[in-house]
């Protein structure tokens, strides 16, 4: 018998990529939701793992932050390698922070990733808007060291990439999962130094000619705050490291900054611009070369599931 990839069947094509979406958003929801006791959401001072000296407009840069949020971001690029056309994303971002309890005693972060691509059909300026795949981590934060003690916090869990793309033009057409990690150092006051790392590899397919897949992708974060919820900050670039021979690498680099503007009841909403520049690539012949991000986020700092 010979080995090879295991294949799942695509979807029937009368399907929309509308309906097929819309199952994964309630697969993502449902995933969170089983892992939980039945618990609404409670009323806190502050987020799990927060506290009085950590204001939103750091949280809103900290990946280990459970922060509960809703993000939407546009990423618009005026200058790619490799193509006339300015590719955009519509990026939406909510993310759940998740108090522990007895039979968990670990704060959980829950995040998806759901995208709206407009890509280049080729090296002309001509180009579609579909979906792309949706990306998943459940991160689990340690509670050693202790991170008000030593201003330092870290997690640790799975990562998913779904395949949900709805055009061969992006996406990849493989499930995939691995290990997520994140970190967090704030010994420096007002200067966050954090980090983000994924990885996934493919474990099954939608077509027979989809491609396998191991990546590794790493987003270096730096903040600064300014005061009046007013900060400066690198953290929108991500290095994604393709792990097979003669795959691609890129590094970009980012810097921009934002406010937190805080409304009543303890809520607020966070406003970010940054530029994006890419600062290494090999094996990738159509890539970002300038990109700007425009990011507003619905923060709700006394919400917790």
């Amino acid at each position: 018998m010979k080995g090879g990839p295991m294949t799942l069947t695509a979807p029937p094509a009368s399907r929309s990529a509308h309906n097929r979406l819309e199952r994964w958003i309630i697969a993502v929801a449902l995933l969170v939701s089983i892992r939980q006791p039945a618990r609404c959401l409670a009323q806190a001072a502050a987020a799990p793992n927060g506290d009085a000296s950590e204001p939103l407009s750091e949280q809103i840069n900290d990946p280990t932050a459970s922060l509960t949020q809703i993000q939407v971001k546009d990423i618009y690029t005026p200058a790619e390698y490799g193509t006339n056309a300015q590719p955009n994303t519509l990026q939406i971002r909510p993310l759940f922070g998740i108090a522990s309890f007895s039979l968990r005693p670990l704060d959980q972060i829950a995040r998806p990733t759901i995208r709206i691509v407009t890509v280049p059909e080729g090296k002309g300026a001509a180009t579609t808007t579909v979906y792309d795949d949706m990306q998943f981590f459940d991160l689990f934060v340690m509670p050693w060291p202790n991170s008000r003690a030593t201003r330092f916090r870290w997690g640790i869990g799975p990562y998913f990439v779904f395949p949900t793309a709805s055009s061969r033009l992006t996406g990849q057409g493989a499930w995939q999962a691995g290990p997520a990690f994140a970190y967090s150092y704030r010994g420096i006051p007002g200067l966050n130094i954090a980090g983000l790392m994924q990885q996934a590899t493919s474990f099954a397919y939608t077509s027979s000619g989809s491609a396998p897949v191991s990546s590794l992708t790493f987003q270096p974060i730096i903040s600064y705050q300014l005061g009046g919820g007013w900060y400066v900050k690198s953290s929108d670039a991500t290095w994604t490291f393709n792990l097979r021979h003669n795959t691609s690498t890129t590094m970009p680099i980012s810097a921009g900054f934002g406010r937190v503007w805080k409304l009543s009841q303890g809520y607020a909403i966070d406003t970010s611009v940054s530029a994006e520049w890419m600062l290494y690539r090999q094996f990738s012949s159509q890539t970002e070369q300038f990109t700007l991000n425009f990011q507003a986020a619905l923060l709700l700092p006394q919400a917790e599931l």
